[in-house]
């Protein structure tokens, strides 16, 4: 009985799940299914079908497969019997034999009966030699998996760490870039205020003068309306009498007083197009740089200023997360940004690096080795080595480059910084190309800042 339960199993097995059925029922179709695998089928799919063969389902309840039920059962109980046979020693197909080799061909332990039977002509070890070297087969085995339990746990550690670090620099570099604005603002408030005051000093002088006459003035007029009221309310003898002095003092010659030419504020100066003016003044402190650096592209021996516009080689190696952006086969960085369309161009000043590449590189460009800047591996760039460069075969070290990338005329041309044409080189690929940067020096290569130029419409 016992050796037919191999292929007695393979028809006890469920299609969903695998295993030997549990719970068995049975659908129109004939087929059957273990009560929850054929639930979990028809949630998924929201639609009573046979997971075999399509065929619809009946609306009703499907009937548990009893004789099914009952061969299973059997199953599982006779491996169960066989197991713990096994376990004392006894084989679980000559249920008299004891349990003495181990056979090397079916890594499994057999009695004489087997050995004759249906392991003749297999390879044979004594049961603790067999033990002994599947012990050393297993620990190689879990030393593997340990090695590979410590690389993850550590990746894992590097990744929180570096990811942590991230967002707390990130939110401190915000808030210093954001605290530079303020005190320049701040600045800017208190040094318009003190324009105000000292135009509000300088003319608050020839204001009051001007108040002071005008005083004497009202002084003036108010005794001529009181003797002119007073005439008004006397008897008519009185004011008759009174009359011509009183018509004499109503006579008032004198204009109307007006403000000198400048006299008030000029509030247009202090207000006109202020945000506007204080912008404009603002671009000093806040460069505009065509090109940003991508840091989870760089190169662990790299360091990427807080602006991200300058990279500094030869630094310790930098614990990084191992993300696919990441170069780790030569020490270089991407852009942040990628072109597909229209013209862009960028500066580089070189200093004293005396190791570089500079162009750009196509989205899928090889990371994780080294690739040499030719288009063949995605990479379109002149270079620069102790004295040789990719342009020419003479010494002539410049300070800036200047790479413009048309993607329309699908052309990278560059430029020293006396605008000369160094280099041009085409392509043909439709993904989208990054700014590169490569360097082995310990000198650092510095994006310059853009002009930035706003048209009046």
């Amino acid at each position: 009985m016992a050796s037919c339960l191999s292929p007695l199993e393979e028809d006890l097995t469920c299609p969903v799940c695998c295993e030997i059925f549990s719970e068995p029922v049975l659908l129109s179709c004939s087929h059957s299914f273990c009560r929850k695998c054929l639930e979990q089928s028809w949630k998924e799919k929201q639609k009573k079908d046979c997971p075999v063969c399509r065929q619809q389902a009946s609306s009703e309840e499907p009937p548990l497969n009893l004789a099914l039920k009952n061969a299973c059962e059997f199953v599982v109980k006779e491996r169960s019997a066989g197991a713990s046979r096994a376990s004392q020693g006894v084989c679980p197909v000559h249920l008299a034999g004891k349990l003495q080799l181990f056979c090397v061909n079916d890594q499994q332990l057999v009695c004489m009966e087997c050995v004759a039977g249906d392991h003749q002509q297999h390879s044979f070890c004594s049961i603790s030699k067999g033990a002994e070297e599947r012990r050393e087969e297993l620990k190689t085995k879990q030393k593997a998996l340990q090695e590979k339990l410590d690389s993850v746990k550590n990746a894992k550690n590097i990744y929180v760490l570096h990811f942590e670090s991230q967002v707390q620099n990130t939110e401190r570099q915000i808030k210093e870039e954001f605290e530079k604005l303020h005190t320049f603002l701040r600045k800017e408030e208190e040094a318009r205020i003190a324009a105000l005051r000292e135009e509000e000093q300088e003319k608050k002088k020839k204001l009051e003068q001007k108040i002071t006459k005008m005083e004497r003035e009202i002084e003036s007029l108010t005794e001529k309306i009181e003797v002119i009221k007073d005439g008004l309310a006397s008897e008519d003898v009185p004011f008759l009498n009174k009359y011509t002095e009183a018509k004499e003092s109503a006579e008032y010659t004198v204009l109307d007083p007006e403000l000198d030419s400048g006299a008030l504020i000029d509030v247009a100066k202090h207000l006109g197009n202020l945000r506007y003016r204080v912008w404009e003044k603002m671009k000093d402190l806040c460069p505009y740089f065509s090109v940003i650096l991508d840091p989870n592209s760089a190169n662990g021996s790299l360091t990427l200023s807080d602006d991200l516009s300058r990279l500094i080689p030869g630094g310790p190696v930098q614990a990084l997360p191992s993300n696919p952006e990441r170069f780790t086969g030569q020490t270089a960085v991407l852009g942040s940004e990628g072109f597909t369309s229209g013209v862009h161009s960028w500066m580089v000043e070189l200093g004293e690096n005396e190791c570089w590449k500079i162009g750009v590189a196509k989205m899928s460009v090889k990371r994780k080795m080294f690739a040499p800047a030719n288009p063949e591996d995605g990479i379109w760039a002149v270079r620069w080595n102790k004295g040789q460069s990719s342009w020419n075969n003479w010494f002539t070290r410049i300070e800036k480059i200047r790479v413009q990338l048309d993607c329309d005329e699908k052309e990278v041309t560059f430029f020293d910084n006396y605008n000369a044409q160094l280099a041009v080189k085409s392509f043909r690929v439709k993904e989208q190309l990054y700014p590169f940067f490569f360097t082995t020096s310990r000198y650092a290569l510095r994006i310059l800042p853009s002009k930035v130029m706003v048209k009046k419409k």
